[in-house]
């Protein structure tokens, strides 16, 4: 059991970790996006996204539809980051 416990705080500090990596990248997005005077939202990618999370669960074996909220959760943290920058 707590063998088990630890592999799962192990893969806990791997998610955080790939979250930081993936909203540095949204920080690179959000420059762009200020340089072109463009919309924080794009809700074509948003879909495009939710639906990526949802063919990678499914392709694990898992839930489709937690694939998508996960995604909706990723995107709504990528906004919030967004939105932080750009009121400085």
């Amino acid at each position: 059991m707590e063998e088990a416990r630890d592999e799962i705080d192990d893969a806990n500090r791997k998610i955080v970790g790939d979250v930081r990596d993936r909203m540095d990248a949204v920080l690179k997005v959000v420059n762009h996006k200020s340089r072109e005077n463009l919309e924080i939202r794009d809700r074509e990618r948003e879909e495009e996204v939710k639906h990526q999370f949802e063919e990678l669960f499914d392709k694990k074996n898992m839930p489709s539809e937690r694939g998508r909220e996960l995604a909706e959760v990723m995107i709504e943290t990528a906004v919030d980051i967004q939105e932080d920058v750009l009121e400085r």
